[in-house]
C-alpha cells in the first residue's frame, strides 16, 4: 500500500510541474532578437564587461514574451576577468521594457532550459577595448 500511495503522489507532482510550467509555450513563441536589440545589448556589456575584446562563444537566445507583456532574452558567453583568466560560459537573463534592455541577472535558470534557442552572437564577439 505504501509503495502504491508513493507511485500516485509522485505522478501527481509530476503533473502537478508539467502544468505550472508556462515557459514552455513562451519559448516555443519565441523570435529571433533584432538587430536593434543586438546594440542595446552590445552597448552595455561594452560598459559592463572587464574586458570586452575577450568575450568568446557568444550566443543569444530567441525573445520570448511573456503573457503580461513583459519580454526577455538571454545572452551568454565567456570574458577574461581582471587577472586575465576566462571565468566560464555564463549566462544573462535580460528583462526588455518597451523595447529598451532593463537590466539582467547573471545565470537566471530560465536561460539553462534546454527548449531555449540559441544563435551565435558575432556582433558580442568583435568588441574592442575603449
Amino acid at each position: 500500500m505504501r509503495q502504491r500511495l508513493v507511485l500516485i503522489t509522485g505522478t501527481l507532482l509530476l503533473t502537478a510541474c508539467a502544468a505550472t510550467d508556462n515557459y514552455g509555450d513562451v519559448i516555443a513563441r519565441a523570435t529571433p532578437p533584432d538587430a536593434a536589440l543586438k546594440a542595446q545589448i552590445v552597448a552595455a556589456a561594452q560598459e559592463l564587461i572587464y574586458d570586452p575584446s575577450s568575450i568568446r562563444d557568444a550566443e543569444i537566445s530567441n525573445v520570448a514574451t511573456l503573457p503580461d507583456g513583459l519580454q526577455g532574452v538571454c545572452v551568454r558567453g565567456d570574458s577574461k576577468d581582471v587577472s586575465g583568466n576566462y571565468l566560464g560560459v555564463h549566462s544573462i537573463g535580460v528583462p526588455i521594457r518597451d523595447g529598451k534592455v532593463a537590466g539582467g541577472s547573471l545565470d537566471h535558470p530560465i536561460c539553462d532550459r534546454p527548449d531555449v534557442q540559441w544563435q551565435p552572437f558575432p556582433e558580442l564577439e568583435n568588441l574592442r577595448r575603449k
